[in-house]
């Protein structure tokens, strides 16, 4: 049972923020030209819904904590994450309006969109904004990235929501590490191949970065990070067969998914 305290304030954190013009505006990553207009059957997590229709959105340049499933629990803020797009979707009956990416479709096909409110409220931002979500950027789909960037280290400075405790360190990874993190560590050394360049953290953690994706990063800033405490945020996996300095698995796509810590967390 929910601790009534606790949700009392939850729902008055979300009475301010409905009622808040400055972060429900369309001010934050606005559009004027959409893809088209649906409505939400299903709101799953904060960035998954289900359409009328039968098709499941995926909310591009976001990751939300993720709700109980199987033997799973739910993530820190996994409930509040959903619970805010609900409340913002039943403002408008469930009515959206979408952008879809320029990679329409993921590997689970769920399909790739923004969100909108009717009155132009980006939804993503919304979240953002509230530290319900992290902001994440997977080629080709970066529209809207730098804005979504810049409402995060906003909430980051804040310190809303998943933002509300410290970044965790590489070091104190387990084997039962996984799914999206964001972690903080040394970056002791960057290799490369034909194809692919490899970062090596601590605890053996490695970065991958695809050769598609190569063209997008500055080889000079990857290598002035050598030696330095760097930030990282992806999709950790770990390696069924690893071997001493290699347990740990992540692949980063895209600039924004690496930082230096002391401008990271510079606000």
């Amino acid at each position: 049972m929910l601790n009534t305290k606790k949700s009392a304030r939850w729902r008055f954190f979300l009475l301010c923020l409905l009622c808040n013009p400055t972060l429900a505006s369309a001010e934050n990553c606005p559009a004027s030209l959409f893809d088209e207009s649906a409505i939400v059957k299903y709101v799953h997590d904060g960035d998954t819904v289900k359409l009328v229709d039968g098709r499941k959105i995926r909310l591009i340049g976001i990751n939300a904590p993720e709700v109980a499933r199987e033997d799973k629990p739910a993530e820190a803020f996994a409930i509040s994450s959903r619970d805010l797009l609900r409340s913002l979707l039943s403002r408008h009956n469930n009515h959206i309006r979408l952008i879809h990416g320029e990679e329409n479709q993921d590997h689970y096909k769920r399909g790739l969109s923004h969100l909108f409110l009717p009155d132009g409220t980006n939804l993503q931002a919304q979240l953002l904004s509230s530290g319900l979500a992290s902001a994440i950027t997977i080629p080709p789909n970066q529209r809207f990235s730098e804005c979504y960037q810049k409402i995060e280290k906003q909430a980051f400075c804040s310190k809303k929501g998943v933002w509300s405790n410290k970044i965790a360190s590489v070091s104190g990874l387990d084997n039962k590490a996984s799914g999206f993190q964001v972690l903080r560590g040394k970056l002791k050394k960057l290799s490369t191949s034909h194809k692919d360049i490899w970062l090596s953290l601590e605890r053996g953690l490695s970065l991958r970065i695809a050769s598609q994706h190569k063209p997008l990063f500055d080889m000079e800033r990857l290598q002035s990070l050598v030696g330095k405490s760097v930030i990282v945020k992806g999709w950790l996996q770990i390696k069924k067969n690893p071997r001493q300095d290699e347990r740990f698995y992540m692949q980063i796509k895209h600039p924004s998914s690496i930082n230096e810590e002391k401008t990271a967390l510079e606000c």
